[in-house]
């Protein structure tokens, strides 16, 4: 029996090893396993194994201590919670005998939620849910989650947009407060606003666009000169109509953007402004912020003149009449009156692409793909629909405008810009490596400057060497911004960038408009900060996300009712060391080809690249794949490489 001495001894020496055991507290990141990794605040990582994670959620903020785990391997052992930030998710209902649980649709939350009998709304298996966590896993070792909106079975009509919407919060009601702003504006008309702007009603003004497209905000004329183009482009004006702070603004603030689901569209603005009293509609006087430029029989711009301007648009053209047209078709129903015209658009447009393909970035056409709904808003077909000269003709017109206007404003030291600033810093060196390898290059090239990575695209597009050089570096580029600094749009080689052509549908462009009125009128305009900035930018990437969603669950719905047997067309379009990225090439579903198990295959992560004995994969190769797996409600694809 030890006396009391050597208890006081013993207790010190536990004392000490608990001091010395390593403490720290971090942040929860799950993985696609059912273990996890914590990551501390000075940069650090630790694993956390299967039993430990099912203590905690993903970004729970714990305090742990580390362990030894074998083999030279530590552990994260957790020893408080100190915050939790996910309640509030969305899911599918799963019932397993007498166990109720809800299957979360969230990018870390990979297990099942346990619901408990008297938290359950009379749910049934298969519905789709919002709920939220009403018992946290620490210290139970149990979550626990409560029902509060059953939102529809999987099988009923619309119902993959309408979950997506519930799912991230989108509304297509607008407030009483906006509608009775809409409702003022349309009984006041445009009369009023019309006196002291410029008339350019005579010209003959089309839009070209979609068939079925009633939110109009742009509209194009091209005049022939000895030695070029007048182009005009006529952009749609809410801003004329909508005041900062009003009902209408921070609705659109909000929204940031339209949002295009294949079933359905959610407008910024209420469809009574935005496909009506704004939209350039045919035969309709209408208010427009016109971009006037001068454009050289080489493609470039000479000069810019920007009017507040009276338009109207003379035809309400779709892409495929206007394509026919230029391709020979002199049997359409197109007015005399535009025949002229519609070829001075294009020669114009052809010389802008020429101008970018000479002094900036081009990036090949891809195919969009429309999906062909039945009455129950389910996917019947998928057809991919190839890009005309008609599309080429708006997007060089589109692109010539944003770009001019940004250099406007640059040279004004006003307004906010679009910048790309190309490679991602960690991973420039193997970049630098690649096109120093692949290109006649006497060193590294440094990629800092514009002119120096416009340079190295453009001769990676006219390299012969058997990588795609291009594509390999555009998977390791940054993403673009929204600043308020005039910087390069690296992707698209410009020194400046900006959108001005879309204020019906981004609220970014409608604030430019509202700075460039401003300059036009000799006042100071109002810059948005940077929190708006972030805002806005958020916003877009939201919608695109949930955009994406929806399509991706409608399109898997119907590749899982494809035969199983049928081989399909893909290119590789990304890969790491696990897997490759494909795209069908006839619908443009994408999913993955899992390469763990492929004995004999190395990766390389300088060129993107799987090698072995047996030959070589790389982007862009095309590959003849079977459909392994789907999963619809997940959005996720697995196919066999054949």
């Amino acid at each position: 029996m030890l006396d009391k001495n050597a208890l006081s001894q013993l207790q010190s020496l536990k004392q000490e090893i608990q001091k010395a055991v390593p403490r720290h507290e971090g942040t929860v990141r799950a993985t696609g396993g059912r273990f996890g990794f914590v990551n501390t605040d000075d940069g650090l990582q630790f694993f956390i194994a299967p039993e430990e994670m099912e203590k905690v959620l993903p970004g729970d903020r714990i305090a742990f201590r580390v362990e030894p785990a074998g083999e030279g391997k530590e552990q994260a052992i957790i020893e408080a919670l100190i915050s939790t930030d996910l309640n509030e998710f969305f899911g599918t209902y799963i019932v397993r005998g007498k166990g109720h649980f809800v299957e979360a649709d969230h990018p870390t939350l990979n297990r099942w939620i346990f619901v408990p009998p008297a938290k359950r709304m009379n749910a049934a298996d298969g519905d789709l849910v919002r709920a939220h966590i009403a018992q946290h896993p620490y210290p139970h070792g149990k979550a626990q989650a409560e029902l509060d909106e059953i939102i529809g079975k999987g099988d009923e009509p619309h119902i993959e947009t309408r979950f997506i919407k519930r799912k991230w919060g989108l509304t297509d009601a607008f407030a009483e407060e906006c509608l009775a702003e809409v409702a003022a504006l349309c009984a006041a008309g445009l009369d009023a606003l019309t006196a002291d702007r410029t008339d350019l009603t005579h010209l003959p003004f089309v839009t070209i666009d979609s068939a079925s497209t009633r939110d109009i905000d742009d509209a194009l004329y091209a005049e022939a000169l000895s030695n070029g183009w007048n182009l005009w482009i006529g952009i749609a004006d809410p801003a004329a109509l909508i005041q900062p702070g009003s009902a209408l603004d921070k609705a659109a603030a909000q929204r940031t953007t339209s949002v295009y689901f294949p079933d359905e569209m959610i407008p910024m603005l209420p469809p009574e402004l935005s496909e009506q009293l704004c939209s350039l509609q045919q035969d309709q006087n209408r208010l427009s912020m016109v971009v006037e430029l001068r454009i050289s029989e080489q493609g470039a711009i000479e000069n810019i003149h920007i009017h507040n301007a009276l338009i109207r648009s003379h035809a309400k053209l779709s892409y495929n009449q206007v394509a026919a047209y230029l391709e020979g078709d002199e049997h359409g129903d197109l007015a005399a009156e535009l025949h002229g015209p519609l070829i001075h658009l294009d020669a114009c447009a052809r010389a802008l692409g020429n101008w970018r393909k000479t002094h900036c970035l081009i990036m090949d056409d891809r195919p969009d793909f429309k999906l062909v709904l039945d009455d129950n808003g389910k996917v019947r077909d998928i057809v991919r629909m190839e890009r005309n000269q008609a599309h080429r003709v708006v997007e060089e017109s589109m692109l010539a405008c944003n770009r001019a206007v940004a250099a406007w404003l640059a040279t004004r030291e006003s307004g906010f810009f679009i910048e790309h600033s190309g490679v991602r810093t960690e991973r420039k060196g193997e970049v630098a490596a690649l096109l120093k390898e692949h290109l006649p290059l006497e060193r590294k090239p440094e990629l800092a400057t514009l002119e120096e990575y416009v340079s190295l695209m453009q001769q990676a597009d006219a390299s012969p060497s058997e990588l795609p050089l291009r594509t390999i570096v555009s998977r390791q580029l940054e993403r673009s911004n929204l600043s308020l600094e005039a910087k390069p749009h690296m992707g698209l080689g410009f020194a400046y960038y900006t959108t001005f052509t879309s204020p019906l549908r981004k609220y970014n462009d409608l604030l430019i408009h509202r700075i460039v009125r401003s300059l036009l009128n000799n006042d100071s305009p109002v810059q948005p900060d940077d929190s708006l900035l972030a805002a806005i930018q958020a916003g877009q990437n939201n919608a695109r996300i949930c955009a994406q969603q929806s399509e991706t669950w409608m399109k898997l719905q119907w590749l899982a009712q494809q035969d199983k047997e049928t081989v399909y067309d893909a290119t590789i379009i990304h890969m790491n060391s696990g897997a490759f990225t494909v795209r069908l090439d006839n619908t443009g579903i994408e999913g993955t080809i899992d390469r763990r198990k492929a004995s004999g295959w190395t990766f390389e992560t300088k060129t993107i690249t799987h090698r072995s004995e047996q030959g070589l994969f790389m982007l862009g190769q095309a590959v003849k794949v079977k459909v392994q797996d789907v999963q619809a409600k997940g959005r996720a694809a697995k196919f066999a490489l054949i």
